[in-house]
């Protein structure tokens, strides 16, 4: 693919760079970046400490250290990268963010939010942590917050996650007309949403429009086998088996 060939030219030069200057921290933050981009965290990490090795001081590097931890599962050890990366630069609402999002996988909610909080007073109109905000406030069943972040997301960015996250949480308070209205919000966006034809389908059923249900659960199978999705797929198909057949309504 052209776009890998390029990282992985980058690569190639920062091998270089750091042949000829080995104490060029620069260059293994920018080849952890690119490495990153290929999916192989492991090997960003391992740049990231050779950069902080050289330059204990480089924020950016616990940053995206942190994140590649992230996306490995470490995020004990994320969160200790972007404590060091506040204590840094205090001022940047994305740390504070993602180490919200980590705090979330630990089930630390409540701390997860106050991290959102805070990135939003550096950063009124970041979409994202509000968007962050709600899928916790929801975890914790504070439906109406939810809604009232997933609302304030998308004034700011229209988002088909962000419609279906706040469609789910009007459906948990039996909004369910609201709740079809933002899934198919978020479908108009994204067409190939299967999660919200799910979403959509479980709704349609319990207002009893099983016509509606059916169409919402064939497409999310379709959707889902093209995908090679085997979870969603099962879930249309359970979807499908519940309404029975057609003859039998």
């Amino acid at each position: 693919m052209p776009e890998t060939n390029k990282i992985e030219e980058a690569i190639f030069a920062y091998d270089q760079a750091l042949r000829l200057k080995p104490d060029y921290a620069a260059a293994y933050y920018n080849r952890g970046n690119a490495k990153c981009d290929l999916g192989d965290h492991q090997a960003a990490i391992a740049d990231y400490d050779q950069a902080l090795r050289l330059k204990p001081d480089y924020a950016a590097a616990y940053y995206n250290r942190g994140n590649a931890k992230c996306t490995l599962g470490q995020y004990e050890s994320a969160i200790a990268d972007y404590n060091q990366a506040i204590f840094l630069e205090p001022d940047d609402a994305t740390v504070y963010n993602n180490r919200g999002n980590a705090k979330s996988n630990l089930g630390a909610h409540e701390a997860a939010i106050a991290d959102y909080d805070q990135a939003l007073r550096l950063k009124p109109d970041y979409a994202t942590a509000y968007y962050n905000r709600g899928n916790v406030r929801s975890d914790l069943g504070a439906h109406e917050a939810a809604i009232a972040d997933y609302s304030a997301a998308l004034r700011l960015k229209p988002d088909a996650a962000a419609y279906s996250n706040r469609g789910n949480a009007k459906g948990r308070l039996g909004q369910y007309e609201a709740a079809i209205t933002d899934y198919s919000a978020a479908l108009r966006l994204k067409p190939d949403y299967a999660t919200a034809y799910i979403n959509r389908g479980a709704t349609n059923a319990l207002l009893e429009q099983v016509n509606e249900a059916r169409r919402d659960f064939k497409k999310a199978l379709a959707l889902a086998r093209e995908a090679g999705d085997e979870n969603i797929a099962a879930r249309a198909e359970r979807g499908l088996a519940l309404l029975g057949k057609p003859e039998d309504r």
